[in-house]
């Protein structure tokens, strides 16, 4: 039962034996000792044969006993001086985040019983709730596990016990932690931290080569709905797209659904949206990376909507680099011209007036950015009054948009400029005149609305008879 286990959840991964440097078959390293192999009253067998019934009290009694054994045997080797640190730092940091999580839930009990006997006003839930986010202790942590442990001159029997039962042991450090997070739920519903506490020893045994192993997790949460819960964590509290894709696959596999990793890392940019911009990019650029070659459209959309969450969420110079990124990877494609819009619109919400005006001469005339025209030479307008540009070549510049683009919208903040630049020469018929005209014409242009502030002023300072 266990080998059918560990082979539907470690499918194309040994496990954490690579954490040990051994390498056996996914899914089946606990089937393979003999069970003549007898370490200090027990065999191998009889602690894999309680891992396969779950009785996991004699296993972690069997499975204690033998390894105490093979480290008086082997306790020179450095391999497994290691692998025993190993332990002592999940257990040290197990224990830590237990603490935590204690505390926490000491906090709120209090504070409840306190509100209940009338003495417990100043103990408010936002105080009980002052836990140390997960992601910290894993991070903190990332430096103790990051290098597998080697471990040489042991029997094949011996490695492939001591990797099932770093497994177990690993399991049932990550059951004691989703429970005490489990506590703290009940005592304060609104903790929603006990899937990010719980995934921490996990995600420190996995990387981008070796995905999270499920079959260490507590087993009343290889269920869908857990597995879900646990992808979103992965996603929005750890920022870990590739091992919230393993979850949400083994979950969607689990529920017999067909699954897509583009399709999950599309779900995932807009779950994590604009607020969690950079994981969101991050799952965008995976879906990139799977997508075919030959469907190129899907491949410029997705980078477009890369590009959307840079200008979203106000990271115009990330939004800048996106869209360079799109016209010169995509120089032919019909959508080459809006990006080269978007890369100097980026620049502009980002103040890089100088940087503009080093190329947009090249963009005004490119063909390929034709229908964009009239944006691009009001950009090359603002940069060259921004940077203090010559004023017969902004004056030059005026003339061409108000006569081609006269009707248009665009042209309502260089009638505005006009009539401040009059407003400075004290010419206030001209200034009446430029004002009214931009009223009439686009009424609905933000720059209208500044236009009827300053007719306001005027006429209340009596300077308009």
């Amino acid at each position: 039962m266990i080998c059918k286990l560990l082979a539907v959840f470690s499918k194309g991964r040994p496990g954490l034996s690579v954490f040990l440097g051994v390498v056996v078959l996914p899914g089946i390293f606990v089937c393979f000792a003999s069970g003549n192999d007898k370490v200090s009253g027990y065999t191998f067998s009889d602690f894999y044969n309680a891992l396969e019934l779950y009785e996991d009290e004699r296993c972690l009694e069997t499975g204690e006993a033998i390894f105490e054994n093979l480290r008086t045997k082997h306790g020179e080797n450095s391999g497994f001086i290691a692998l025993k640190s190993r332990f002592q730092a999940a257990e040290f940091l197990v224990k830590r985040m237990i603490n935590e999580l204690k505390r926490a839930t000491g906090r709120q009990l209090f504070a409840k019983s306190g509100q209940v006997f009338g003495y417990g006003e100043i103990h408010t839930s936002k105080q009980a709730l002052m836990v140390a986010p997960a992601k910290s202790f894993h991070e903190d942590s990332l430096g103790l596990f990051r290098n597998p442990v080697k471990i040489k001159d042991l029997e094949d029997a011996e490695k492939r016990f001591l990797s099932s039962y770093y497994d177990f042991r690993l399991q049932r450090l990550t059951e004691v932690v989703a429970r005490a997070g489990q506590a703290l739920a009940i005592a304060e519903p609104d903790f929603e931290g006990t899937y990010n506490y719980t995934l921490v020893l996990p995600l420190l045994h996995s990387s981008e080569e070796h995905p999270v192993w499920i079959a260490v997790l507590p087993r009343w949460m290889r269920r869908s709905g857990q597995l879900r819960s646990l992808s979103d964590s992965s996603l929005l509290h750890y920022g870990l797209s590739f091992q919230a894709m393993v979850l949400g696959r083994a979950a969607a596999k689990m529920d017999g659904e067909e699954f897509s990793k583009v399709d999950f890392y599309k779900s995932a940019a807009k779950k994590a949206g604009v607020w969690n911009a950079h994981i969101a990019s991050d799952c965008l650029r995976r879906a990139i990376g799977i997508t075919p070659a030959e469907q190129v459209d899907d491949i410029v959309g997705l980078h477009f909507d890369i590009l959307q969450l840079w200008l979203d969420s106000s990271n115009f110079v990330l939004a800048a680099g996106q869209s360079r990124t799109i016209y010169e990877t995509f120089p032919e494609h019909g959508r080459a011209g809006k990006a080269i819009w978007l890369y100097y619109y980026s620049l502009s919400r980002a103040g890089k007036s100088e940087e503009i005006l080093m190329n947009i001469d090249g963009a005004i005339s490119d063909k390929r950015a034709e229908a964009y025209k009239s944006k691009l030479m009001y950009i090359k307008w603002w940069a060259l009054r921004r940077g203090g540009g010559k004023l017969g070549m902004i004056a030059g510049l005026e003339y061409k948009l108000l006569k081609r683009y006269g009707n248009n919208p665009i042209v309502a903040p260089i009638l505005l400029s006009r009539a401040t630049d009059s407003l400075a020469k004290q010419d206030y018929g001209q200034v009446y005149n430029i004002l009214n005209r931009l009223k009439e014409k686009f009424p609905s242009a933000e720059a209208t609305k500044q236009a009827e502030k300053m007719l306001k002023k005027l006429k209340n300072a009596d300077a308009i008879k």
